[in-house]
């Protein structure tokens, strides 16, 4: 009993610390990835996944379904698409989380656009955001792969969003109510493929958490352009944010933000090797 007792205590322990360690986080992205690189085949279904995480942890939220989505085709028409319930297991917790599957069935070829609108959420920060998503989907030729959702807040890729591999360059602009960002931050961050636990989180010399390591930043110009480039393999989330005044949420009032996220899939050089995210995987 006294074994048992000491064991149990020790585990409480360890996810308190584990909870402490990672309640500073506070990053929520919405990601819209496919279990592996983001192409298609004409006729052949695609599946995408749609959820909530602290991407570079690797550390699943539940999501709301969200308020809105649609599918962009290569001939810029706006397409219905279906969004199915499914569980996925946070490690972390050790519990499943509401996230959503989204199965797709090209008709054309060419280069399609998934657009997702989700429901605003309360951040741990005291901190309304509504974010907007999308994720190019590319079927066996090129065309029109930089079609827009037509967000209210939108990345605009002038780099092509995929056949992009380690060490790649991307260029894009920002446009907020149909004209370009004049000021703002970029952040890029990776998706780990797998929970990191506390010994394979990346820490500086003081043994903090290396955030700036995790989550780069870059500064956009005055039109609205910047560059960023992508290190490693697999998927990545650049995303822009920005303040709208406040708005009240349950009786109470809030700082609203919105935030726009464009995903790109980069494969791996010769010497390194594919990622596929280990969440998606049969359980």
């Amino acid at each position: 009993m006294i074994f048992f007792l000491r064991y149990t205590f020790i585990f409480i322990i360890f996810l308190l610390f584990n909870f402490i360690l990672f309640s500073s986080v506070n990053a929520y992205k919405i990601f819209l990835v496919s279990y592996e690189e983001n192409y298609g085949k004409l006729g052949k279904e695609k599946v995408f996944y749609l959820g909530k995480a602290e991407l570079s942890f690797g550390i699943l939220f539940d999501l709301k379904a969200p308020s809105k989505f649609f599918l962009i085709s290569p001939q810029k028409k706006k397409e219905k698409i279906v969004l199915l319930r499914k569980e996925l297991k946070d490690l972390r917790s050790n519990t499943n989380k509401i996230a959503y599957e989204l199965k797709l069935f090209p008709n054309e070829k060419g280069d399609y656009l998934i657009c997702v609108e989700n429901q605003i959420f309360l951040t741990p920060e005291n901190k309304l955001r509504k974010v907007y998503v999308k994720t190019p989907w590319h079927v066996e030729v090129e065309k029109n792969w930089d079609n827009l959702c037509g967000f209210e807040l939108e990345i605009k890729p002038f780099t092509r969003p995929y056949g992009l591999k380690s060490g790649a360059i991307f260029w894009g602009q920002v446009w907020y109510k149909s004209r370009p960002l004049k000021d703002g931050w970029i952040e890029v961050e990776k998706f780990s493929p797998h929970f990191l636990s506390l010994e394979e989180v990346p820490k500086d010399s003081e043994g903090n958490i290396n955030y700036p390591l995790l989550r780069k930043k870059v500064k956009l110009a005055k039109n609205g352009f910047f560059i960023v480039n992508f290190e490693e393999p697999g998927w990545w989330a650049i995303s822009v944010k920005v303040d709208q005044g406040t708005q009240s949420y349950g009786n109470q009032i809030y700082p609203l933000e919105i935030m726009s996220e464009l995903w790109i899939y980069v494969f791996p050089s010769k010497k390194e090797s594919k990622e596929v995210l280990e969440y998606f995987f049969p359980r």
